[in-house]
């Protein structure tokens, strides 16, 4: 057994009973102890709640009267947390028995480690990765480092820092989480996760990729943006610039953010020509929002720069920042087909 420090598996849930009754049977394999498993049913109108009364009672369940998004459900759910460390996971997953004890080591032994992944595979194809972690650009989008490739690949076997995890699954300590100010509730959804690490990183610790712990993850089947609905588009589009104005240093900011607002102009405009007119206005949308969100951007950026910031990019940019070949921006805008790490 693996230390004794609690850990609370925070899951959020909207509708989900399809994807709870093949979860939940699952998490009662898992060997660490000691475990307390919360489900955050955000305003659910299926009979998921019905459902876990019946055939889960042992599972504490808070129930939210509305769907407050996915940011705001998720701080609910970890300020409610008993254990020393919170693992907060979509419902669309499936566990291994072992996951936890991992990760619950690797960051027990290293105070650096303000966040964890393991290994998140795909559902659909179990053969491949869902997720390894994710990288700053030069562009601004973000490089998604290993997705789709067999997890069978040895360079995908090796603990890494990334700049961003996947929100699907991860761990931190409690502590950290509630001290950084958890998920920028004004993201809704989309971003907020990567939002996340970089407050991470700027707090002097790292966001570690560990392939010694795996599970499972359905999630979209599918990265590409052009599949996305408009309202999916102005939130990805609105919250990746929100972020980067809050968290980059000015330096950087100046680096990356006209390339990245030039880029998103070439894809609004390239969805505009190619029939996808709710996509590219969704896109559109999102880009002049922040104009409007200005203020309340800096705010937040003053906060940031002035109370959580330790470290300089300089520091951090080394284990954050990977570009990939060209070939990689033709796939995710173009959905062209086999790219390669």
């Amino acid at each position: 057994m693996v230390g004794n420090q609690k850990v609370s598996i925070i899951i959020l849930n909207w509708n989900g009973k399809k994807w709870l009754k093949n979860l939940l049977p699952s998490l009662k394999n898992i060997t660490y102890s000691p475990l307390e498993i919360i489900v955050v049913n955000n305003g659910s109108t299926d009979d998921s709640a019905h459902f876990m009364k019946k055939e889960h009672p042992e599972i504490r369940v808070i129930e939210l009267k509305k769907n407050v998004g996915y940011a705001s459900a998720n701080n609910i759910g970890v300020k409610r947390a008993k254990g020393k460390y919170v693992l907060l996971m979509n419902n669309d997953t499936l566990v291994t028995n072992n996951f936890v004890a991992p990760l619950v080591s690797a960051i027990e032994k290293d105070p650096t480690i303000g966040m964890l992944q393991p290994q998140i595979r795909s559902l659909i194809d179990k053969s491949a990765l869902d997720s390894v972690g994710s990288y700053l650009t030069s562009t601004g989008f973000l490089y998604h480092y290993g997705y789709l490739k067999p997890h069978k690949d040895e360079k995908y076997h090796k603990k890494l820092p990334v700049y961003s995890i996947k929100g699907a699954c991860f761990l931190m300590r409690k502590g950290d989480y509630l001290r950084l100010g958890g998920f920028d509730e004004d993201f809704i959804c989309y971003v907020e996760e990567t939002d996340f690490c970089h407050r991470v990183w700027l707090d002097g610790k790292k966001v570690i990729y560990l392939p010694d712990s795996y599970m499972y993850h359905y999630g979209g089947g599918d990265m590409h943006v052009m599949t996305k609905d408009d309202l999916t588009m102005l939130r990805s589009f609105r919250n990746r610039i929100w972020s980067y104005c809050k968290n980059l240093s000015m330096l950087e900011l100046i680096r990356i953010l006209p390339i990245h607002i030039l880029l998103c102009e070439v894809f609004i405009l390239f969805a505009l020509l190619t029939g996808k007119i709710r996509h590219g206005l969704g896109a559109q949308m999102g880009v002049l929002a922040c104009i409007l969100l200005l203020p309340k951007i800096i705010k937040k950026r003053k906060i940031i720069q002035q109370e959580i910031r330790k470290v300089d990019d300089k520091d951090i940019l080394p284990f954050i920042f990977k570009n990939p070949r060209i070939s990689y921006y033709f796939y995710l805008f173009g959905s062209l087909k086999g790219f390669k790490d």
